[in-house]
């Protein structure tokens, strides 16, 4: 939470700073991404189940949104239970900071666009950790699981759901005044045996980029862009080499590190040309 708080502050500065000093002679956008997934309620009739989904979202992309796009401050949710469970542990204040007033007023609007990552959907559930336990998922109070029949991606934590896409920028619309959107990250991942047609690839993007397009004609939202992940094959995070993204092939045995396009490649490219889905 202290590392959140300083990267917000932080945020602020650099956006007023770019505000004064550059964007007159630049005519530049400077704004924040922020990663987040989609939650569904576990159990839709459960009142306990929904409330448990709006934490996972409150406490996962509001964390960061709620200061910069609404208030200049934390969305209550966060701020309520982790005060709550924090006087309970028998400290004397929240583990949460908090902004002072010239902060929130300084942190409040510095935003040209709403960048967001998005890769997935989960169902969440709410979940009751011991008192004494402090940490982010404690204070959540949230497990999630995911649905058996959502197709697999190269990464367990990555399911195939593009009804969450859609979902999520509607939700950032009505929530945070209907900012116009930059989305900068979007894929899906494959790991072992390698198949130059990956057909799953270009499933995803079918389907994630024809729920964008619902989002935006259907919805109402302002979405302006829209960034795949990624050109290349490359290192991802404590996965290492292990979870290929790119719509190229990248031979990390060879010295010269040859690219070679998949399929995906040559699909994405028809949608880019015809900045929509290719006539059939």
């Amino acid at each position: 939470y202290v590392v959140g708080h300083n990267l917000i502050k932080a945020h602020a500065e650099v956006w007023h700073l770019y505000n004064e000093t550059y964007r007159a002679k630049q005519g530049g956008l400077i704004s924040i991404t922020i990663n987040s997934d989609w939650a569904e309620p576990r159990n839709p009739h459960s009142q306990e189940d929904i409330d448990a989904a709006r934490r996972f979202l409150q406490f996962f992309l509001g964390w960061f949104a709620h200061p910069i796009f609404k208030n200049g401050d934390y969305n209550e949710v966060m701020k309520r239970r982790i005060r709550e469970r924090s006087l309970a542990q028998g400290l004397s204040q929240s583990r949460l900071p908090e902004f002072t007033e010239s902060e929130k007023q300084r942190i409040k609007g510095t935003y040209d666009y709403f960048g967001l990552n998005h890769y997935t959907t989960v169902l969440a559930y709410n979940f009751n950790f011991p008192k004494g336990v402090q940490s982010y998922d404690s204070d959540r109070g949230v497990a999630s699981v995911t649905d058996r029949s959502w197709l697999d991606s190269g990464s367990a934590w990555l399911k195939v759901t593009p009804f969450g896409f859609r979902k999520i920028l509607r939700w950032i619309k009505e929530e945070y005044n209907n900012p116009p959107i930059y989305v900068t990250e979007n894929g899906i991942s494959e790991r072992g045996d390698f198949n130059f047609n990956d057909t799953r690839r270009m499933h995803y993007y079918r389907t994630y980029v024809n729920e964008a397009l619902k989002a935006v004609v259907l919805d109402g939202v302002d979405l302006r862009g829209y960034t795949a992940w990624t050109l290349m094959d490359n290192l991802e995070w404590a996965a290492g080499l292990a979870e290929k993204f790119g719509f190229y092939h990248v031979n990390f045995t060879a010295p010269d590190l040859p690219r070679r396009p998949k399929a995906s490649a040559r699909y994405y490219s028809q949608i880019i040309t015809c900045n929509g889905f290719p006539d059939p």
